[in-house]
């Protein structure tokens, strides 16, 4: 049995250590915050810069009826814009309006507007690592006109476009740039890259989707973007940067034979050399494929036809490859970071004398392309099944 004096003491040690404990005084809860799925920065015509958020609906996120993209029902997501003389501006206005605090640590992908990308994208890397909230592993999209048009796309197959985005960005025959990368390359004065967008409508529909379609890479000069690499000179930047990716290679065998080869594997490794007051690149590159539509009615069993084929496989790749260091060129941009491997190579000479003036050293360079391309995989037939043969 206690005593009453003990159990008095028991009692004031208790209350006394609860003084101790720590609550969550500065918790948010959920229902407190609306999460950003996708955002867009653009340059409007006066000078001030607009933000664009993608939020979703709680109300409307229960079951898959609920519609996205579009879908039956009503939307599960809703847009909203301000503008401002500065990022932080416009995002102070629109919370203005907004009953909810805006968190973005959900946030996976930022697009940005063609008019700001060709005007320089350096003020986003004050406004966004400054948050805690902002991940630097987020995707850095580049769009045609304005970045709150690929946000107002509908996409069929998704319930936000903010996922359309993330996933094509991120695809198999894609190569990602996160804000990390792109700002690790404006660091070093180097050329960054970017993933190219744009909102597409569906073909060939009664009822046409307004889709997005994934172009290329934006084509940026330090921070400023001047072209855009599509179809053979974006497939040409991949093996640059050593960056294989699943792409399909169609051409002719002779005229009227054509034939479709999936890319599935390769190598590219790239040796820098250094002459008097020149530099030149020498490229090797191995390329391997798959058939993977045979119109030409050739025996993809002869050896001497399946090393025509690879021949002209490799041919593809190496006009791919040039194609990309003449618009590189051209723009005197350094997309596939050429630069920083003759720095690697010979930091002494590079710091003496190709640094100081690196883009007329680049736009003079020569590149000795050499590419090794096999064909490993002709598929499970060797005929069109319709002319006998398996």
């Amino acid at each position: 049995m206690i005593h009453p004096k003990q159990h008095i003491r028991l009692v004031m040690t208790l209350l006394l250590s609860t003084t101790l404990l720590t609550g969550c005084w500065d918790r948010t809860e959920t229902n407190d915050v609306a999460f950003v799925l996708t955002s867009s920065a653009d340059l409007e015509d006066d000078g001030r810069y607009r933000v664009t958020y993608m939020f979703p609906l709680p109300g409307s996120m229960g079951g898959a009826s609920g519609g996205g993209g579009g879908t039956a029902g009503g939307k599960s997501y809703y847009i909203d814009s301000e503008v401002g003389t500065t990022f932080r501006d416009a995002v102070s206005k629109l919370q203005m309006r907004m009953s909810r605090r805006i968190f973005l640590s959900h946030r996976r992908t930022i697009v940005i507007g063609e008019k700001l990308a060709e005007a320089g994208i350096t003020s986003l890397f004050d406004v966004l690592p400054r948050s805690s909230e902002n991940r630097m592993t987020s995707y850095l999209i580049v769009t045609k006109g304005k970045g709150y048009d690929l946000l107002n796309a509908e996409p069929k197959f998704e319930r936000f476009p903010a996922e359309v985005i993330r996933e094509l960005t991120k695809s198999r025959n894609a190569m990602p740039t996160t804000m990390k990368d792109v700002g690790m390359s404006l660091s070093f004065n180097s050329d960054p890259i970017m993933s190219y967008l744009e909102p597409r409508d569906s073909q060939v529909s009664k009822d046409p989707s307004h889709e997005i379609q994934f172009v290329g890479y934006g084509q940026f000069k330090g921070d400023k973007m001047v072209g855009i690499y599509k179809k053979k000179e974006a497939s040409g930047l991949l093996w640059l940067r050593d960056q294989v990716k699943e792409q399909q290679l169609t051409f002719s065998i002779e005229e009227g034979k054509n034939i479709s080869i999936g890319v599935i594997g390769g190598k590219t490794a790239i040796t820098p050399k250094l002459l008097e007051d020149k530099v030149m690149f020498n490229i090797i590159v191995d390329a391997r494929g798959a058939v993977r539509e045979d119109l030409s009615d050739e025996d993809l069993y002869n050896s001497d036809i399946l090393h025509k084929i690879e021949t002209k496989f490799a041919e593809q790749v190496k006009l791919s490859i040039l194609a990309t260091i003449k618009q590189m060129q051209k723009e005197g941009t350094d997309s596939a970071q050429l630069g920083l491997m003759v720095w690697r190579t010979y930091p002494q000479k590079w710091n003496e004398q190709f640094g100081k003036d690196w883009e007329r050293y680049f736009k003079e360079a020569e590149f000795n392309i050499v590419v090794k391309a096999s064909i490993p995989d002709t598929g499970v037939i060797n005929h069109n099944v319709t002319k006998g043969g398996i």
